[in-house]
């Protein structure tokens, strides 16, 4: 009964985002095929996790109609007042920053991602000086995870210079979008992001990068495909050779770091069609715990009470790493508080962090101006075509992304390298129309 009203719900919220939002694959749609992979997911029961109460159930459809509330208010106030001037005003797509053929764009990609491998280089040259070797790393996985986990990262690395690596990969996704086709351009800066992430036994940053460049490629090409030109075609088979071939990538990166940490692949009460796959390289029941066990924990997050977090600790974490920093407050933990059901874990979706950070409030008003923003700047992406409404939407899109998981402003990555890329547009567009104006006198 859960499957099918789950799944009722959800093709009725991707039909809804289709007719309101005019594309397929949208923020509302998005949302919808998350939740629901994720909900029936746990409902499968391949471990024994356990019931959902009811509250939870209340929390995650309050959630969920904030949302889409969010999404209507904006829609219906276009409709309403679709013969203003501000909603039917469009504009021609600004594309200086390709104005000389992409070339600043290609170079800038493979600058970020020369620091972004830099950073993953360095990270293996402090855990090979710590543990004496690459095989000694891997053997001490778990002790490289734990590290991680008790914040601040390893000693001895530069911290943040990563970010540039999702930099780069934001810009990829823009730059193969444009192109037509993928190239090395377009898995350049996932290579030190991989190797960074190996070295910290991570692999939400593998899956930041992997959606990041899903989401820009993707709603940069909505924009491009609204002023439909030969231009900007894109070869089908290419594209899907080639996310076949990064996705494939990314697993095989994840099992590495599974395989590296360490620990049993064996819970107490697991189902048996599960229990075949304890020694398959990439679907292990890890994976499937890692993917489906965040309703549990806000499960019981919820009849445990809650927590007490301070204003906005969660879903301000980066701000208050800094004023700690500063010696202003003590840093937060890194990372939440575990809860059995009947496994250790400890992420609850981002459901569960906001309700720490300001109560029933921020379950409802949360989701509800997510929905908001990322709605108006939908429209705004189609009406004033500019990088800028890409880079808010993307970064937005992060949000709703991982919402099944944690709430990712959370953490440093994902506001560090949006101001990164914010910064970066005007410079490449500068530099790329200067190339430009330069080329055309010499002519």
């Amino acid at each position: 009964m859960v499957f099918l009203l789950v799944l009722v719900i959800a093709a009725l919220g991707i039909i809804t985002g289709k007719v309101i939002l005019g594309k397929w694959i949208n923020h509302l749609s998005i949302y919808c095929i998350i939740w629901s992979f994720l909900i029936c997911l746990y409902e499968l029961k391949l471990l024994p996790y356990v019931n959902v109460p009811l509250i939870a159930w209340l929390y995650m459809g309050a959630a969920f109609l904030s949302f889409v509330l969010g999404v209507v208010t904006i829609t219906s106030a276009r409709n309403r007042y679709q013969n203003s001037s501000l909603a039917s005003k469009k504009s021609n797509i600004n594309l200086s920053i390709f104005a000389d053929g992409g070339k600043t764009l290609k170079y800038a990609i493979i600058i970020y991602s020369i620091i972004g491998l830099y950073a993953g280089i360095q990270n293996w040259m402090v855990l090979i000086k710590l543990f004496g070797s690459i095989p000694g790393v891997l053997l001490h996985g778990t002790d490289v995870y734990i590290l991680n986990s008790q914040g601040g990262g390893v000693k001895g690395v530069v911290p943040f210079i990563s970010v540039f690596g999702y930099v780069a990969v934001f810009f990829a996704g823009i730059y193969t979008a444009y192109r037509g086709r993928f190239s090395f351009i377009s898995f350049l800066p996932f290579i030190g992001v991989i190797i960074k992430e190996l070295a910290n036994e991570g692999r939400a940053g593998m899956l930041f990068a992997l959606l990041e460049f899903l989401f820009t490629f993707i709603l940069f090409r909505h924009m491009l495909k609204d002023k439909p030109s030969r231009r900007f075609k894109f070869s089908k088979a290419n594209a899907i050779i080639a996310f076949i071939i990064l996705i494939a990538f990314f697993v095989a990166s994840a099992s590495l770091v599974r395989l590296a940490r360490g620990g049993s692949e064996s819970y107490v009460g697991e189902n048996t069609g599960l229990n075949k796959y304890k020694k398959n390289i990439f679907i292990t029941p890890t994976l499937y715990l890692y993917l489906s066990s965040d309703v549990g924990v806000l499960s019981k997050y919820l009849e445990s009470g809650g927590e007490h977090t301070e204003f906005g600790q969660n879903t301000f974490l980066t701000v208050y790493h800094v004023l700690s920093k500063l010696g202003l407050l003590k840093r937060p933990p890194d990372y939440q508080k575990g809860y059995y059901i009947p496994m250790w874990t400890n992420t609850g979706t981002y459901i569960r962090e906001l309700d720490a950070d300001f109560g029933i409030s921020g379950t409802l008003l949360g989701p509800y101006l997510i929905g908001l923003l990322a709605t108006w700047l939908w429209f705004r992406l189609f009406e004033r075509k500019n990088l800028y409404a890409v880079v808010f939407l993307v970064y937005l899109f992060l949000i709703i992304g991982f919402s099944f998981l944690v709430m990712i402003t959370r953490v440093s990555t994902w506001s560090i390298s949006q101001i990164l890329v914010l910064l970066s547009i005007p410079v490449l567009e500068r530099i790329s129309v200067n190339k430009s104006e330069k080329q055309i006198m010499k002519q």
